[in-house]
């Protein structure tokens, strides 16, 4: 499967850490808006995830995860990305959105309607004199130029006067999938001209950026540099992901991977199951139409395709907690409790207590761990910018 490395372990980790987000047995959202109160972990073909058993072995914690990978280099890899860049360019195309949602419309009266314009029309479309059906409207606001009718159609009230009527020839493309009856047919539509508008962009000037309300800008200049270091940031952060992503993936690569073992595998596939079918749910679909259309495979093969990832999964987990092993990464008593008191205030909890008893609090220091090693992986990176044929 060519999935983000990063984000199937990730995705599996919040999946599974949280037991009270929702429905309280199953630890899947919440479907009664919907009107569905059955839990999100069944669907029509009523899937059975299963138990793990509490006694059975199944987080890092329970393992020497070196016993289960062999790790090859993880530090210092090298990746290629190419550096994060915001050019003129990229501001100015920005601006410009900007500026044209500050757009406004006058009514124009002293010229006929051009590309770009806003109209309002009446049209009647016929075929061989009889009008057909979906061919009419009445005070139809219509952007000149924006597309979505058939060719000729925009072109056809180029030139306009208010008040004008017109006829054009047009031709349906064949196939027309909207009316296949249509479909190569010549037709004639009439046009009446009730309004034209125009839109008007404002320019990037001080008064406009004033007119904004923003405390820290008050000229074109400093509302020029916010955009700036506004893609900057997303520029940043998307260059850093994309580093993440590629660190992880080298080091699996470096990895030489044995067997799971069985408990934590089983975790990973429950949890799993439970998200897909959350998932299938909220789309309307059943669990193995999602497996098959997200994670590949077949409708009927769904179990397969879903315990083999749970499979890759456990090992991953089991690779980042080799690393972490290795490096004496922790995420120690204190520092999950000091982590958890501070959410439970944040979310409103009575006390950490009654948050935690909502929690599977080892999946949630596994979390912290992975962001830990995944850190600890990216800041010892080696990039390299991409060599350019």
């Amino acid at each position: 499967m060519k999935k983000n490395i990063l984000a199937i372990i990730m995705v599996v980790m919040l999946a599974g850490m949280m037991a009270g987000c929702g429905n309280s047995e199953t630890g899947e959202p919440d479907q009664s808006e919907s009107g569905q109160e059955q839990d999100a972990a069944e669907t029509d073909e009523n899937v059975d995830v299963g138990e793990t058993d509490t006694d059975e072995p199944a987080y890092l914690t329970d393992f020497n995860a070196g016993d289960y990978v062999t790790l090859g280099q993880y530090k210092g890899v090298e990746v290629e990305i190419a550096a994060p860049e915001v050019t003129e360019e990229s501001v100015d195309e920005y601006l410009g959105y900007v500026l044209s949602t500050h757009a406004e419309s006058v009514p124009v009266t002293d010229r006929s309607a051009q590309s770009g314009d806003i109209v309002n029309i009446d049209f009647e479309g016929k075929l061989d004199g009889v009008a057909f059906e979906g061919g009419s409207a009445q005070g139809f606001d219509l952007t000149i130029g924006a597309g979505g009718f058939i060719d000729g159609f925009e072109d056809g009230i180029i030139g306009m006067e208010i008040g004008e009527t017109r006829d054009v020839d047009m031709k349906f493309p064949d196939p027309y999938t909207n009316n296949p009856d249509l479909a190569g047919k010549d037709v004639v539509f009439t046009f009446t001209m009730n309004s034209i508008s125009e839109q008007i962009i404002p320019e990037l000037t001080d008064e406009f950026v004033k007119s904004l309300g923003m405390e820290d800008c008050t000229t074109a200049e400093d509302y020029r540099k916010f955009i700036h270091d506004g893609l900057a940031e997303q520029a940043q952060a998307a260059f850093e992901e994309e580093k993440t992503s590629a660190v992880i993936a080298v080091v699996e690569e470096n990895t030489t991977f044995g067997t799971a073992p069985d408990g934590m595998t089983r975790r990973m596939n429950e949890t799993l199951i439970n998200s897909v079918s959350s998932y299938a749910q909220m789309y309307g679909m059943s669990t193995g139409e999602y497996v098959a259309a997200v994670y590949g495979g077949t409708v009927d093969t769904y179990e397969d395709v879903l315990l083999e990832a749970a499979e890759m999964m456990a090992l991953r987990y089991l690779m980042i907690g080799a690393i972490a092993e290795a490096e004496d990464i922790t995420v120690t008593d204190e520092e999950l409790e000091q982590i958890l008191a501070d959410e439970a205030a944040q979310f409103g909890y009575e006390d950490v207590e009654e948050y935690k008893e909502e929690m599977d609090v080892e999946a949630y220091r596994e979390y912290l761990l992975v962001q830990k090693v995944v850190e600890f992986l990216a800041e010892n990176a080696v990039v390299k910018e991409p060599v350019l044929d």
